[in-house]
């Protein structure tokens, strides 16, 4: 049933003109409560995007099989059957859906569940009750990226070329990472921030310039945040876990190893 915070987003959002660019982008909306989806679909066609509405993880699931892929995907976390992070993470491990931006909506408002929803992939975390305003604000922010990061690696070749450091072999193209001809699971940010240093071995990044760098700016972030990826990166390395170096005071980048 629909809580009722939500009544207070009913009203229709008129007069909002959209980039050309993000006009009648495709929406994915999954969500098991039909009033708020609703919400959702008046709101976001009134803005020129098209939207596609969806109860549970599943049906979105068999969508996509058909190949009808979204522009980003508006995902509800406590649904039944599979819920909002494994669905995230099945996103993430298929190479077909991996790069779609994923904005998760959720009355679950810890920290914890909102670095977690990042650290599993997700692009931006917007909590229950929300305002369509907001919700569409942060749509445009994280399409606007998701196509600039596209053109950035059509013109920059540099960027999807192989790295390869002793043992270690990193394509961007794949997001796939070997260790001593072994492959090895990052999700996609701890892929982005292992690519960002070893493209980038003279720089050290504050966390700040991590954020700007990996996500971009206006998603919810903390700096904890940075610390949880670097810390499970670090373990996946195994043992070139030490390339990736604190400096004090500073923040975090490539150090060469003996």
């Amino acid at each position: 049933m629909l809580n009722v915070q939500y009544i207070i987003s009913k009203e229709k959002i008129s007069g909002i003109k959209e980039d050309d660019a993000l006009m009648k982008k495709k929406i994915f909306a999954i969500d098991d409560e039909e009033e708020l989806l609703e919400i959702i679909r008046i709101n976001l066609g009134s803005a020129n995007f098209d939207v596609e509405l969806f109860s549970s993880a599943e049906k979105a699931l068999e969508q996509l099989k058909k190949n009808i892929i979204p522009d980003l995907i508006l995902l509800d976390i406590m649904m039944d059957g599979m819920d909002g992070y494994e669905f995230c993470k099945a996103l993430r491990e298929n190479a077909v859906y991996q790069n779609i931006p994923v904005i998760f909506l959720s009355a679950k408002s810890e920290e914890f569940d909102k670095v977690l929803g990042l650290e599993l992939g997700g692009d931006d975390y917007l909590t229950k009750p929300f305002s369509i305003k907001e919700l569409i604000s942060r749509i445009k922010a994280v399409l606007r990226r998701s196509s600039s990061a596209g053109s950035s690696n059509t013109e920059k070749s540099s960027s999807t070329q192989i790295i390869k450091y002793k043992g270690l072999e990193l394509n961007p193209e794949s997001y796939r990472l070997t260790i001593d001809s072994k492959n090895v699971k990052l999700t996609k940010t701890e892929f982005e921030l292992l690519h960002l240093f070893l493209r980038t071995p003279e720089k050290v990044f504050s966390r700040d310039n991590i954020i700007d760098s990996v996500r971009g700016n206006n998603v919810y972030v903390v700096d904890r945040t940075i610390d949880v990826h670097i810390m499970n990166l670090r373990k996946k390395l195994g043992p070139y876990k030490n390339i990736v170096t604190t400096f004090s005071g500073v923040g975090y980048g490539f150090k060469e190893t003996e």
